[in-house]
């Protein structure tokens, strides 16, 4: 398994899909930057991180983390090697769980670059206190978990289709958009995965509206990772080279 892992950090390592994604995380620090440089009295620490971040979990991170993880997991049929694993031993289910993995370190990672881009906020006079600091640091990584497990579902189509880069692209797309709009209808805000971030993580940037108490929106998202991560593995069982 750990060299499973080691050939899969390399293969993403060499690919210009993480710089392309590691590129995006700068779009939303920015744009925070350049609004919060007009606003006449400076937010504190949280209040700045947070204006930025309900877009990063809603627009941004879903397309960024869709991207990456449909490349991860059908690189090899998109370069026609996919048949070439299985000449040697190795396990499907090991393959896919290294896959899972490293989507996993990657999505922490990127997570924590983006909240580490925040600072440029000290210069335009925003307050930041050392407990602040680590306040955000944990909503942020928090809230990237979060994403990997609103993300599995994504990686269950990519997994099952035969097309699933181009498919599972076109999965994100409106996985995102549905979220973004069912920020408006409360039913669907309690339930949906990458809402429900938004709802355990305490992110207040946005008024959203919830049908369902908080135990509903925990059983959602965990309920929905649980089967996701079981098709998943059952899938790469009885998948044929």
């Amino acid at each position: 398994m750990a060299n499973l892992i080691k050939v899969e950090f390399k293969k993403l390592k060499g690919s210009n899909i993480l710089w392309i994604c590691l590129a995006g995380c700068f779009i939303l620090p920015i744009i925070s930057l350049m609004v919060g440089s007009n606003i006449s009295v400076q937010s504190n620490w949280i209040d700045y991180c947070t204006q930025s971040m309900w877009m990063s979990i809603l627009l941004l991170w879903p397309c960024i983390f869709g991207l990456m993880g449909t490349y991860i997991f059908t690189r090899e049929r998109i370069e026609n090697t996919y048949k070439n694993l299985f000449t040697i031993p190795v396990g499907r289910v090991s393959l896919v769980l290294s896959k899972l993995f490293v989507l996993l370190i990657t999505i922490v990672c990127i997570t924590f670059i983006s909240y580490m881009l925040n600072l440029v906020g000290l210069f335009i006079g925003v307050k930041l206190t050392l407990n602040d600091f680590f306040q955000g640091l944990a909503t942020y990584l928090m809230s990237g978990l979060l994403m990997f497990c609103a993300m599995l579902p994504v990686m269950f189509i990519a997994l099952m289709s035969k097309k699933g880069f181009l498919v599972s692209i076109c999965v994100t797309i409106v996985y995102a958009l549905i979220s973004f709009i069912g920020i408006w209808a409360p039913l669907l805000s309690s339930i949906l995965p990458i809402i429900s971030i938004m709802r355990i993580c305490n992110i207040t940037a946005l008024s959203i509206e919830y049908s369902y108490p908080m135990i509903i929106t925990y059983v959602s998202l965990f309920g929905i990772t649980a089967v996701s991560l079981f098709g998943i593995i059952f899938a790469a069982k009885k998948q044929e080279a």
